[in-house]
């Protein structure tokens, strides 16, 4: 694949994008101080990488947890969870790195793309709401008390 056409842009950085095989180019374009409206459109590059495919807690298990990335869509015993954008959001991150712990500003930043402290009770109800919906499955999202939450995956047998 030869590189993209970025007009007078450079490349600044080439980010891999976990478990898709994508990347992000990040490009950046020098215009002098003061002109930023005049700054040139960066071209919009999109090449599909194959899906990755869904994540599944425990092969085998009939009560699974799948997580169908490219349909969007969370499955447990076979049957479609009802989530809403930023609640599969929430679990497609927390599950990218099973066992890691976030704190609600790192999630607010991941899912909610805000940067500010506040929000935090915005976390708290989201995990709420989307553990009533995992149902047997809530125990994988796990508290980590005066720190955040983390994804805990079943205990292979």
């Amino acid at each position: 694949m030869s590189p993209p056409d970025l007009g007078q842009g450079s490349v600044l950085g080439v980010l891999p994008v976990p478990e898709t095989g994508a990347v992000l180019m990040i490009v950046g374009y020098l215009v002098p101080a003061g002109t930023a409206a005049d700054a040139p459109e960066p071209p919009v590059l999109r090449e599909r990488a194959p899906a990755a495919p869904p994540r599944r807690d425990a092969p085998g298990e009939e009560e699974e947890l799948v997580l169908d990335r490219a349909a969007r869509v969370a499955r447990a015993g076979g049957e479609e969870i009802e989530l809403t954008f930023r609640e599969f959001e929430l679990l497609d991150y927390l599950s990218s790195a099973p066992g890691r712990v976030y704190n609600r500003r790192q999630l607010m930043a991941a899912v909610w793309d805000r940067y500010d402290d506040e929000g935090g009770r915005t976390v708290d109800v989201h995990v709420l709401r989307l553990r009533r919906k995992l149902g047997r499955h809530a125990g994988r999202i796990v508290t980590v008390r005066n720190v955040g939450y983390k994804y805990q995956p079943p205990r292979r047998r």
